[in-house]
Parts: C-alpha cells; structure tokens; sequence
C-alpha cells in the first residue's frame, strides 16, 4: 500500500505510454516540443513490470495516457495485458477512435476520455492545428457503441471558447456523452498560462445557473469533478475546479511519465526513475520500497499554492508529464 504523510492512499495510476502527439493544442504542446528519445521511453515488457509492480503496492485502477496514446503501435497489447490486472480507461485526442476504438474494446477497455475543446471546425482548428473535428465527432459516435462510459473533457480558456459552454450542455443532452469543463491549468509547456485565462469552476456553475435550475449531485469519494443536473431536460455535466477548488486532501492519484519516470504529484518536479532501476537490474522488491519511500514524502499539492495565492514557478508540460 501506499501511503503519504497526510494519510492519503494512492489507488490509481495513470501511466504515460508515449509523449508524442499528433496534435499540437495551444495549450498544452509547445511550438518545438522537446521529445523523450525514442530508446528512453518505456518498452512493452517494462510497462507489463510497472503494471505488476503498483498492483501490489494496492492500485486499483489504471488510467493510459500520453502525449496520444493511440499513437503507440502496441497499445493493444498494453490493454490486454493491464486489462487482467485493472480496470482500466484511457485518455484521447479521439482522432483514431475511428480505427482503433473496437480492437481496444475487445481487449478490454472500458471507458474512454476524450479532449473537446471545441464543436467549431475553424476554431477547433486554431486550437489544435488539426482538421479532425468531423473525423472526432464520428469516432465518438463508434466509442458510444464500444464502451461502458465515454467522456468529453472540455478546456476553457477565456477568450477562446467559454462561449461555448450551452453548446456542449445541448451536445450532451443530445448525444448521451458525459461533458466535464475543465479550469485551464499551468502545464502548458509555452508560458501562456495567467490565472486570467482561468474560467473557474464557479464562473461555469453562475452561468448556467442563470438559465437553468441546478440539482449538485453526490461527489464521489476522490473524484476530480464535481456533477450538476438541469431539472428542465435532465441533462448532467461536471466541472472540474483543478485550479479554484482542488481536491488535493483526498487524492488517490499518482504518476509514471512515459520516460518511466515515478511522480506522486503533477506538480512534482522530480521523482523515481522506475525504468532505469529496471534497465539495471534492480528487483521488484526493492523498487517498491523505493517507490514507497518517494510517495511517502509527497507534498500537499496544487492546494498549498491556492492558500498561498501564488502559483507554481515551474512545472512539468502536460505532454511530458502525461494528460
């Protein structure tokens, strides 16, 4: 088991399988992005190793993440195996749902996030330098038939996209997809982030409110989001109050980058190379006490530096630190 000095539990894991990505979002990939080499990212055997290793250090469920993991040519197999150990989810760009959705389904993925910053062609465009939204919106349509949740994570940035927010309410209502509105956080990788681009959680709650009556539902325990129900057509979103509201006192989350680098935090800047004690032939026992050791001494999280009013000096980019 893992346990910090504030007595939180780590029972999930999301692990980076690669930092590469076929789009480039302005808010998260930078304009010359700086890659792992291709001989330092994480091996298929390794990840079996590492799935294996945090199973027995009580993780529970499994999050696949990059970069975009639909990228990594093995990613099937990472599934069927993790699949056996976890349930397990994955996090998406969707713009290979098309062609790979029911292979991972068959292989034993459940749920999929998908990134969805847009439901305009042109701007979504701007945002992520790709012309995929038609391609996206039908790989939704195929994730819906092939897994048990499918989710529609949304970015909002001041003067880019909250317009939007009724837009992706009704497309939820329509189509049946969870929507969860995310605050813009500082992982961007190109120094654009401000707390002045921040669309709070609280600014996404007032502004429904004002055309709608809201019903809060039930948080579950360690859940990053926090659900609503319009009483007038039964539709639900979330919001998740990363940077206003975090829920850092019970976070069950840790890391591991797809250079196989363990961190305990998003905000930590550094941690424990798990695929270089591998590579040198440390055995499991002693990487999990080592593992052990590092989340023992995880720090309060973003949660502090909302106390403080201040924000983080540096961080990791959210491509290399995994989504």
């Amino acid at each position: 088991m893992l346990v910090d000095r504030f007595s939180r539990i780590a029972e999930k894991l999301r692990l980076s399988v690669t930092d590469r990505c076929n789009y480039r979002c302005v808010f998260c990939m930078p304009p010359n992005p700086d890659f792992v080499k291709e001989e330092d990212i994480i091996k298929l055997d390794e990840i079996y190793r590492i799935a294996l290793i945090f199973k027995d250090l009580g993780i529970k469920e499994l999050k696949l993440t990059g970069g975009e993991p639909l990228l990594r040519e093995d990613l099937q197999k990472i599934v069927g195996f993790a699949s056996q150990l976890y349930e397990v989810s994955l996090t998406t760009n969707g713009y290979l749902l098309l062609e790979k959705a029911s292979s991972l389904s068959s292989n034993g993925l459940k749920r999929v996030n998908v990134s969805l910053h847009s439901l305009k062609e042109e701007r979504y465009y701007k945002i992520t330098g790709i012309r995929g939204l038609e391609k996206v919106l039908r790989g939704l349509e195929i994730a819906k038939e092939q897994f048990e949740q499918v989710k529609i994570n949304v970015t909002l940035i001041k003067g880019l996209n909250e317009d939007e927010i009724f837009d992706f309410i009704d497309f939820s209502r329509k189509t049946g997809y969870t929507v969860r509105f995310l605050e813009y956080e500082p992982f961007d990788g190109n120094g654009g982030w401000s707390p002045n681009k921040v669309v709070t959680a609280g600014d996404v709650i007032k502004l429904v409110s004002k055309k709608y009556d809201l019903k809060p539902l039930d948080r579950s325990p360690h859940s990053t989001s926090m659900y609503f129900e319009i009483k007038e057509n039964g539709a639900k979103f979330g919001v998740i109050p990363s940077v206003s509201q975090p829920f850092c006192t019970d976070c069950n989350r840790v890391r591991v980058t797809s250079d196989g680098v363990f961190l305990p935090c998003m905000y930590s800047l550094k941690g424990l190379n798990i695929k270089e004690m591998i590579r040198h032939g440390i055995n499991d026992e002693e990487i999990k006490e080592a593992i052990k050791d590092v989340y023992k001494n995880k720090f309060e999280g973003i949660i502090k530096y909302v106390k403080e009013n201040k924000i983080p000096e540096r961080v990791i980019p959210m491509y290399k630190l995994g989504g």
